[in-house]
């Protein structure tokens, strides 16, 4: 037979008060916090599936920056070869116009001095910045231009068949052809810009003083060609290997836009699949880990109630026990 006595009777009251007690702040600290699983003894399977949901969230929304810093760049990118090209339009149907043989000395000097408008638009696209970086160089993001310039000629015919020689300026790209990539998944990168000289092209620097009767190829120093022609008054002659050149120029600058288009495209499908990705997350992290505030609420009422209950039941118990245990003797 088992002898019940004061200590043992004691101990089972405190214990079941702890156990209440315990339960009570559990979930008052669970509606303040509004999480149900805060360590691993909560509960240790939950944990290991918070664990690994934040994780994914980490990976994802870094994944997703990348994205969206890919993209802007992109976008900006785009934009600025859209203007560049339009230049380059205008520069076109000023140069068909400019080729007939109607026009004055007056007419080519004022033409010569839009071009060199043009030229300096165009300098400033290539040199267009994102963050303070050259959005054109490749990754010699600092420099302060994406061209150096260097002086050329050109042997020219003038109106009486003669041939001349016109100074012009050879733009020559000075960043590197390594383009800059960005991650966007674990096995993936993209690149949403191009070198300067995939856009505007280039021209070696020049380092002779004779002249040569090849037409450069880069839109910048067809354009100073064309510039230069109009001001000594011998472009009509020499107009064709022009307009032909910066119809040249207009393709590279249209062949740029669309492969540039193609990844903004697909960091726009990336972006999208990341925020549904991410919602999926979070909506199974709170699943997993956050409280039914009403549940719940309804729980501390009763693990209240329970406590309470055994609290007046032990004042009983104890006040009775010295009468029980002689009873029991």
């Amino acid at each position: 037979m088992i002898q019940i006595t004061n200590a043992m009777m004691y101990n089972n009251i405190n214990n079941e008060l702890l156990n209440e007690s315990n339960s009570v702040y559990n979930l008052q600290d669970e509606i303040s916090s509004g999480l149900q699983i805060m360590s691993p003894q909560d509960n240790p399977g939950g944990m290991v599936n918070v664990l690994s949901y934040k994780n994914s969230t980490a990976l994802v929304t870094q994944y997703n920056s990348n994205v969206s810093i890919a993209s802007n760049i992109g976008s900006l990118a785009s934009s600025t070869i859209t203007n560049a090209m339009q230049v380059v339009n205008q520069a076109n149907s000023l140069a068909v116009e400019m080729a007939n043989g109607t026009n004055t000395p007056a007419n080519n000097q004022a033409a010569a001095k839009q071009v060199g408008q043009m030229i300096n638009e165009l300098k400033q696209y290539a040199d267009t910045s994102y963050n303070g970086q050259n959005l054109f160089t490749g990754t010699n993001l600092n420099l302060s231009s994406a061209y150096s310039s260097s002086t050329a000629y050109y042997k020219a015919t003038n109106s009486s068949g003669a041939t001349t020689n016109v100074p012009y300026s050879v733009y020559t790209y000075q960043g590197t052809d390594t383009n800059q990539n960005y991650q966007i998944t674990q096995n993936e990168t993209v690149t949403p810009t191009l070198t300067a000289d995939s856009i505007f092209g280039n021209d070696p620097k020049s380092t002779s003083t004779t002249s040569s009767t090849s037409v450069p190829t880069g839109i910048l120093s067809v354009l100073s060609l064309f510039q230069n022609e109009l001001q000594n008054n011998v472009f009509q002659q020499n107009s064709a290997p022009i307009i032909q050149g910066i119809q040249n120029g207009l393709s590279t600058m249209t062949a740029a836009q669309a492969t540039i288009g193609t990844v903004t495209q697909r960091l726009n499908e990336q972006q999208t699949s990341y925020q549904t990705v991410l919602t999926n997350i979070s909506q199974l992290l709170s699943q997993t880990q956050d409280v039914n505030v009403a549940q719940a609420m309804t729980n501390l009422t009763q693990a209240q109630n329970s406590y309470q209950a055994t609290l007046e039941a032990s004042s009983d118990i104890t006040s009775l026990t010295p009468m029980l245990l002689q009873y029991l003797k």
